[in-house]
């Protein structure tokens, strides 16, 4: 499969954004699953290099056309994140991954913010509906490759009861509202494939204190692939990328197992029963 050309912001103005960049391609091998293209600025990239003491080469250009195989490249420009995310609507670059800083992320209001490790898919919402829940399906089937995911809704303090009963009726695969804080300290989260709360804050801060090797931001409900690193750490930045170019991969294949879906070789006795129930 083509690679895909992955934008990555420089990050915060403080210049530790090329620290972690440059630190990430050091090594040849982390070049050969994609076209990584630095938004940034040349000189200032190139005076990290020398004060890290790195070793990481890159070409500049001027155009995303202009990436060369194996190479890492710097797109000379000024406002890295505005720029990158503007060559991603108009898809001269596939995905984007934005360096972490100190301000919150100005991700496309379309955009449904997830929190990612190796056993956690989170979303954070606004408010936990069937439209939101739905978004979220999608993102674990198309995205994520699961199959049937299995989805556990999380709330502040313990629900009555008849609010899940009323959730698990209308989603045969959604289960809760679970308490947030004994939801992660009996780690219920190893049994669900997916997440859902619209406590941001407490949520964030439970999934903070887990330990595990990478934690990144995932950016789900549109045709956009942004990620971002939870922390500022290379591992995360890495993984960042990887999950980008995963979710490129992902979503190819299943599009394009659902180009020329085959006819039906059966009869649903159930499409007569609705279609008898229509006539008065």
């Amino acid at each position: 499969m083509e690679k895909n050309k992955i934008g990555i912001t420089d990050g915060p103005k403080d210049r530790t954004g090329y620290n972690l960049i440059l630190s990430a391609f050091e090594e040849p091998v982390s070049l050969e699953l994609n076209h990584p293209i630095i938004y940034g600025d040349k000189e200032t990239a190139i005076q990290q290099r020398k004060v890290m003491n790195l070793t990481t080469n890159f070409i500049t250009i001027t155009n995303t056309k202009d990436v060369q195989d194996g190479r890492l490249s710097l797109l000379q420009c000024k406002e890295s994140e505005k720029k990158a995310l503007e060559d991603l609507k108009a898809g001269l670059i596939d995905s984007l991954v934005i360096t972490p800083r100190r301000e919150p992320i100005s991700y496309p209001a379309e955009c449904m913010e997830m929190l990612i490790n190796e056993d956690v898919h989170m979303a954070l919402v606004d408010k936990v509906d069937n439209g939101t829940i739905e978004t979220l399906r999608q993102t674990l089937e198309r995205d994520f490759d699961f199959q049937h995911p299995r989805i556990a809704i999380l709330c502040d303090e313990a629900p009555r009861e008849e609010q899940t009963i009323e959730i698990e009726e209308k989603h045969t695969h959604v289960y809760g509202p679970y308490p947030i804080k004994e939801f992660f300290e009996e780690e219920r989260y190893m049994f669900f494939d997916g997440i859902i709360t619209s406590d941001r804050q407490k949520a964030t801060d439970a999934f903070g204190a887990l330990v595990y090797e990478y934690s990144i931001r995932f950016f789900a409900g549109s045709d956009l692939i942004i990620t971002s690193p939870f922390k500022s750490e290379v591992t995360s930045l890495n993984h960042a990328m990887y999950i980008a170019t995963d979710v490129y991969r992902n979503r190819k294949i299943y599009d394009q197992e659902r180009e020329n879906p085959l006819p039906k070789l059966f009869h649903d006795k159930r499409e007569d029963k609705n279609s008898n129930n229509q006539v008065e």
